[in-house]
This record gives structure tokens, sequence and C-alpha cells, in this order.
């Protein structure tokens, strides 16, 4: 069994003959054998992704109740095999029996018997310690010259390099920050493997000049493919081999050429309001499928939040790197990313501690911006199913229904009005404003979502809503529903146009209610 790591393969700039820059591609990793082929992680998957001429295959690894190292996935056989219980608890002989013909779960030593002779590397993605350690044992006892390399959570890893001290070992990377030589101390790893969310140009260089091979994964097509080549990634791990390497291939028998204009605002913003409507589905999708305050769902609140929190994040940068590599991003959990003059701002789960205690009142807010001024924003609700979305001077949407507040005269009496607490705690001049909306019998309301609290006057829902501190990530999106349905966005001063200042109290409100309201807030304001 071969698991010595393979010399560094960086990326070497080379030329076209006409003299114009350019870069060796990537190699390709077959993400979990060919999953738009054949079942995920079987020996057809791995067959057919040696054939399509992919360099690296990878697996995933996990272990029967016995004891034999499998290639699944997941902890449970459910998603993939219609049975609800974890592969762990179930012998093999019992696993052997589910899917039929060849789509099977295959045993860890098939799979590197398949590879046997063949020029593609095994990377095996192991999580559980547990699971590394039947994997290393499967790896160094069998008969077959495969090469193999390993990736996963750093526990797993040290695991392997117990086991097996020469193991190519990548490094799982999800972060922004580049990585340092005391991060590289404890596993010695070859490679920095990270997301396609995670890629930067900063990153590269730093993990080049440390002499590691950079790879990233969740590259499905050819766009960021060919960001990544340009950054100077070494491998790309994709579900789509043919449709990546022919990007790649096209890129440069061409020369690597650059895109000839920069689109216009009008392109970019209608890419952007189709990419963020997809987006705010697939992210109500996966809320909801995470019940409500099951720590076991990734809801439960840990030092940082809870985990759902990040998991959307890295979801929805995502989805957002594939369709514009060059933005820039700007998410609540994973900080800020460089780019051009556009700019994503993301809250993943506004209203954290109403969904880690169950209470249904959450919101994705997602807003795009060019040279600082809003132009496309969704609001997600997950639990009505519901977004919100608008698009700078193409007005504001709630499914087909255009929102539009007209200019009506609106009494305070007997209306609604939205705030949020600065943090756990009421803002200066809350009680002066609460008591003076008492007086004219309107109701003020804390419901614990800053996006949803303002997006809801847009919708009409609510006569005004203020906010203690402005911030892109969070009321971002929401602000600018607010300008597109007609509503008024105020400061202290007065209305503003696009953002508030960030950091300053904020104001929106119905046209018909804006002067009132205005005044009735400024006043309790100036109680402080």
């Amino acid at each position: 069994m071969t698991t010595s790591p393979p010399a560094p393969v960086a990326q070497v700039r080379t030329s076209t003959p006409d003299g114009r820059p350019g870069v060796r591609p990537p190699r390709l990793v077959a993400h979990r054998g060919a999953p738009r082929v054949r079942r995920e992680n079987t020996l057809p998957a791995v067959a057919v992704a040696e054939a399509l001429g992919a360099d690296v295959v990878e697996v995933d690894v996990r272990r029967t109740a016995d004891g034999v190292a499998v290639l699944l996935h997941d902890e449970t056989l459910g998603r993939m095999w219609g049975d609800a219980r974890r592969v762990s608890d179930v012998d093999w002989c019992e696993v052997a029996r589910l899917g039929n013909g060849l789509d099977r779960i295959p045993r860890l030593d098939d799979a590197l018997e398949r590879l046997d002779g063949c020029r593609a590397t095994l990377l095996l993605d192991v999580r559980d310690p547990a699971d590394a350690l039947v994997a290393a044992r499967t790896v160094t006892t069998a008969s077959s010259t495969t090469v193999v390399a390993w990736r996963g959570a750093p526990e797993a890893m040290a695991t392997v390099r117990a086991a097996v001290p020469d193991a190519d070992v990548w490094l799982a990377w999800d972060s922004l920050d580049p990585p340092t030589a005391a991060d590289l101390e404890a596993l010695g790893p070859s490679t920095l493997d990270l997301h396609v969310a995670f890629l930067t140009p900063r990153t590269v260089e730093a993990a080049h000049a440390l002499g590691l091979v950079v790879a990233v994964r969740g590259v499905d097509d050819a766009v960021p493919a060919l960001w990544a080549a340009r950054l100077g990634v070494d491998s790309v791990t994709t579900d789509d081999v043919p449709a990546v390497r022919a990007g790649l291939a096209a890129a440069e028998r061409d020369g690597w050429p650059t895109p000839d204009r920069e689109p216009s605002e009008a392109e970019v913003a209608a890419r952007a309001q189709a990419l963020a409507h997809r987006v705010a589905h697939e992210v109500i999708a996966y809320t909801r499928e995470h019940p409500v305050g099951d720590g076991r769902a990734g809801t439960a609140p840990t030092a940082d939040g809870p985990e759902v929190d990040r998991r959307i994040e890295q979801l929805v940068r995502a989805r957002v790197r594939a369709a514009f590599p060059t933005h820039g991003f700007t998410g609540e959990e994973y900080g800020v990313a460089p780019g051009d003059r556009h700019r994503w701002y993301l809250d993943p789960v506004d209203g954290t501690t109403n969904l880690a205690n169950g209470v249904p009142w959450t919101a994705m807010s997602l807003c795009l911006t060019r040279g600082g001024a809003p132009i496309v924003a969704v609001v997600a609700d997950p639990w009505r199913g519901e977004v919100l979305e608008a698009r700078r001077g193409r007005g504001a949407v709630l499914r087909d229904r255009a929102l539009q507040l007209d200019d009506a005269p609106r009494p305070l009496a007997g209306a609604v009005v939205g705030t949020e607490l600065d943090g756990h705690r009421p803002w200066p001049g809350f009680g002066a404003f609460l008591d003076a909306l008492a007086d004219r019998a309107c109701a003020l309301r804390v419901q614990g979502s800053g996006a949803m609290t303002v997006a809801q006057v847009a919708a009409g829902r609510g006569i005004g809503a203020c906010v203690s501190a402005f911030d892109p990530v969070d009321h971002g999106a929401a602000v600018l529903l607010v300008h597109e349905a007609g509503g008024v966005v105020l400061t202290r001063e007065g209305p503003v146009e696009g953002f508030p200042p960030a950091g300053q109290p904020f104001l929106v409100a119905h046209p018909g209610a804006a002067d009132e309201l205005h005044t009735v807030w400024t006043s309790a304001l100036a109680t402080a």
C-alpha cells in the first residue's frame, strides 16, 4: 500500500504563444466518485470517476458495528439506502444486503482493489476518529498498490497520523483566515483543503508560501473552476468532472482569456436576483428540515451560536461564489472576504436566539450592493415559507404580489410598530418611546429578528419599525425592501436614500405615518 505523500505541485505561471499570461490547469478530484452518473460512494461511481480521468477519487469512510470500513458519507443509512439506523450499529452482513446489483455499499478494501494499478489517488474523507482508526488498519493491511491520501476533521486526522506515520494528510480548512506554520505542526499536512466559500487570494498565497498544495472543493461548474485556477489553486474537487474539465480545457486552449467587458449593473442585478431567489428557497427548505431547538440537528446553542447558522452561511457563500467568484462577501458567521466593488451581506439566521429556543420567528437576510448602494435583496421567512425580494428600481414582491405602500394618512391609534432590543437590553429612549406610543393607543412589539421586523413594514404588516443600530448584514436587505415598497427610511435627521449610516439608529415607516412616527421616535431618543 502506497501512503507517502506526493511532492507538492505548485501552480506554474505560463504564457500563451502571443504572450498572454496563463496557468497550469488544476488536478481534478472526483467528489464521492461520480455522483451525477452513479450512486455516490459505490464501486460503479469510483470506476466511472477513474474512467473520466479524475486525478483523485474522493470517497467517505464509516465503520460498521463489527469493524468493517465501508464507503458512506452519512452517519445513518437513511438518505442513500432507506434504513434509518446508524451504520456503526449495523453489522457488515446486513449492510451488504442493502441496494441491488452493483449499487451497494462497498467495503473500503474493495475500493482499494478496484483502483489497484490505476494512476488515480484514492482520497479518504473521514470525520470520526473511531472510523479513522478502522480505515487506517484497512489501508495498512491491504495488498493494493493504490496511492491513498486522507482528509477530515483534525481529531480524525490525528488518529490517522498516529496509525500511519507517513500518511498524506489534507488539512480541512473552513476559515477565511490563512493558515500559519503553527496550524500545521500537529498534522504535518501536504495539502490545504478548503471549501470554495473560503477561497481567497490571500489564503492561496499563504498556503503556497508554507509549501502546501491548495485544494478547493464544492466547485461544480466552469466559472468558479476558472477563477480558482487563476488564483493558483492546485486541485479542484467537483461532482461534475466532465463539465469542469471541459471548461478548464477550453480556457487553456484559448490562452486563459479575460472577459471582454465588465457586465452592466442591469446584467449583474438580474442574475443576482435570480440567484438570491433560488438561495432563499433553498435556505427555507434547509432550515425547516432541521428541527427548531433540536441540538442533534445543529441548532443547539454553543459558545458561537447554533451550528445551523454556519452551515447556512457556508451554503450561501458557496452559491454566490459559484455564480460571482470575484464579488466580495460579508457574513455574520465567517466575516469578510475581499472582492470587487460588488459585495454581498448575509445574516444566515437573523433571530438565532429564537431558533435555538424553538421560537419560529427567524429570517435569512441577503443583500447585494454595488459601490455601497443596495441593488438586490431577499428576506426569507422559513416558518411561513415566504420570500420577500426587491431589486433597486424594480420594486418589491412577495410571491407574485407587488408590495406597494400607499401614501394615505395613517393614524398611530390601533397600529403596530416593531422594534428590537439593543443586545439583551432596551435601547436608550426605549421606555419613552413605549410610553409615547401607548398614549396614542399604538402597540410596540419586540419579536427577536431585526430583518423580519423591518421587512414586515414593506409587506404592509405594521406601520413602522425602528432599530438601535444599522448593520447591512442584519438590516440591509430589509431596508431595500422598504424603499422599493414605497416606504420611508429615516435617521434622526430625516429620510435617507440607500442605507442609513452604519451603527446609527434608524426608523422605517409607512408613508402616511412617517412624519408623526418620526417625531415620536426622535423625541424618545432625545430623552436618553
